[in-house]
């Protein structure tokens, strides 16, 4: 699936807890940021909608799969900044130019399905765009999963929002909702705005069988079903073990399929 940035909205990482939030508001979404290196990749200017941002923006792909038997789900598009915070108006440029990189990878055949995350801030600030991109790639958003994520207290103008969930269903496009809270539970408002038909989460680092089990009535009890909630971050074979013991069924990490690098598509001359 593809997913962009909700930056300083939630800047939360959802294992660590508050210690670690100064380290984690520069990234996209909640999985654990690679270490780049000299292996990071700067976006070409001539080959994908994100390039104009150059090396300040980077992203990678992350397989979904199921946690038994490996079946592909769909590719996140993931992307964060380096070293610097946008601002709002910034993010919503991001996260349009991320939503416009996954039409390039589906309709040059090099992902089946992805999925992008787009902040409620960014739809607020963006949705003439955002529904124009729609738009003009009609014949393949079935294709495309949206992942929403936000703070529901920070809304100003949830009309705005909900008329492009209603857009989104109406292209039989999925609608996700990615949590940014370490309990579901946090979000209720969110999950009852949204009405989402997959959801999203980090995975917990502990290994104690008492905190996934919990988890997994939590999720229940939201109306939300395991079957469609994805566990990202499973970098363990014990985490693994776990998300499985418990009825998860979707996941991404390490420990299922290593992350790549978004393919490099040729514009037309």
């Amino acid at each position: 699936m593809a997913v962009i940035t909700d930056l300083p909205e939630n800047p939360v990482n959802d294992r660590a807890g508050s210690r670690n939030r100064g380290r984690d508001r520069h990234m996209a979404n909640t999985e654990p940021r690679p270490e780049l290196g000299t292996h990071h990749v700067e976006l070409d200017p001539t080959l994908d909608p994100l390039s104009r941002f150059g090396s300040r923006v980077r992203a990678l792909v992350w397989p979904t799969r199921t946690l038994v038997g490996s079946e592909r789900w769909f590719d996140e598009l993931y992307v964060w900044t380096a070293d610097f915070e946008p601002d709002r108006s910034l993010r919503a440029q991001i996260q349009l130019a991320a939503l416009e990189h996954a039409f390039t990878m589906i309709e040059h055949e090099r992902v089946e399905r992805i999925a992008v995350t787009v902040s409620f801030g960014s739809i607020e600030r963006s949705l003439e765009a955002l529904v124009r991109t729609l738009d003009s790639h009609r014949l393949t958003t079935h294709r495309l999963s949206i992942l929403l994520r936000g703070a529901m207290e920070r809304l100003r103008w949830p009309y705005r929002v909900r008329e492009f969930i209603d857009l989104l269903r109406s292209y039989q496009v999925p609608v996700g909702y990615r949590f940014a809270e370490p309990r579901a539970s946090m979000e209720m408002s969110a999950i009852d705005f949204v009405a989402p038909d997959f959801a999203k989460m980090l995975a917990p680092i502990s290994v104690r069988e008492e905190t996934w089990f919990e988890m997994s009535r939590e999720v229940n009890a939201l109306g939300l079903t395991r079957e469609s909630f994805v566990l990202a971050g499973i970098e363990r074979e014990e985490q693994l073990r776990l998300a499985k013991q418990t009825g998860f069924v979707l996941g991404q990490g390490r420990a299922l399929k290593k992350p790549y690098f978004p393919p490099r598509v040729m514009r037309p001359r």
